[in-house]
């Protein structure tokens, strides 16, 4: 028992000591003085109750105060007088006039603003699309020329073999689906050329071939399905074949 009353007296002692450091430091580093030291004792010398209603009774007292000093004020100036006030509403709706004018100016400057915009935009986008459609066209041109001139190359090449060969190659592309293909080339070439590479289709299947190639390089041109007129007259006037 003595010895935990022992362990007791000094951990008050310590703690004591150390309150009294804090104190020290606090006093020292101009974190407290008189004036603050009674400021917490009259702080803690009221309950919280008697805090609240000190609290009420000054607010009260204020309340009390500015009402006074209003009807002080009111008994000094009893009033504006009715031409003051109406110029001061005069100036009041002028000032607002004013800024009312001002903000519509500023949206109307703002939509002008936004139409010129939209117009540069606009042209802007018009630019570019006829550039890039020029470009497309003189991609065009340039493919097309270079088409032609590979056409040109096939031709000569095939106008300078012998013409069992070149009908060996034309029926070989017709064997490949590409019979519109052997068309363009055989109308390219030149018309004696052409009728020596006819010349060698024999068979009736080769000439059967031979003709429907020939009819295709006369319709070269023409809308599909449409015939010469002298063609159709023809063919109305023949008579029929009575064998």
């Amino acid at each position: 028992m003595r010895t935990v009353w022992n362990m007791i007296s000094f951990l008050a002692v310590v703690n004591l000591l150390a309150l009294a450091m804090f104190i020290t430091w606090m006093w020292q580093t101009d974190r407290l003085d008189a004036r603050r030291v009674e400021e917490v004792r009259a702080m803690l010398a009221m309950t919280i109750p008697q805090e609240q209603a000190a609290a009420a009774l000054a607010d009260e007292e204020a309340a009390l105060a500015a009402q006074e000093q209003a009807e002080i004020a009111l008994r000094q100036n009893p009033g504006i007088p009715a031409a003051d006030r109406i110029n001061t509403l005069t100036s009041a709706r002028t000032v607002e006039q004013r800024s009312v004018r001002r903000l519509h100016d500023d949206k109307a400057q703002l939509s002008r603003q936004m139409t010129l915009r939209e117009a540069q935009i606009q042209e802007q986008l018009n630019a570019l699309r006829a550039e890039r459609k020029a470009l497309e066209q003189g991609q065009g041109d340039e493919r097309e020329r270079y088409a032609q001139d590979q056409l040109k190359k096939v031709v000569k090449l095939l106008e300078s073999q012998p013409p069992k060969q070149t009908k060996k190659e034309i029926m070989q592309l017709v064997a490949d689906g590409k019979k519109d293909q052997a068309v363009r080339y055989l109308d390219a070439m030149s018309t004696r050329g052409r009728t020596k590479v006819f010349g060698e289709f024999k068979t009736d299947p080769e000439v059967k071939l031979a003709t429907e190639l020939l009819e295709r390089i006369r319709m070269l041109g023409q809308p599909d399905g449409q015939v010469d007129a002298d063609t159709d007259s023809s063919n109305a006037n023949a008579p029929a074949d009575t064998r």
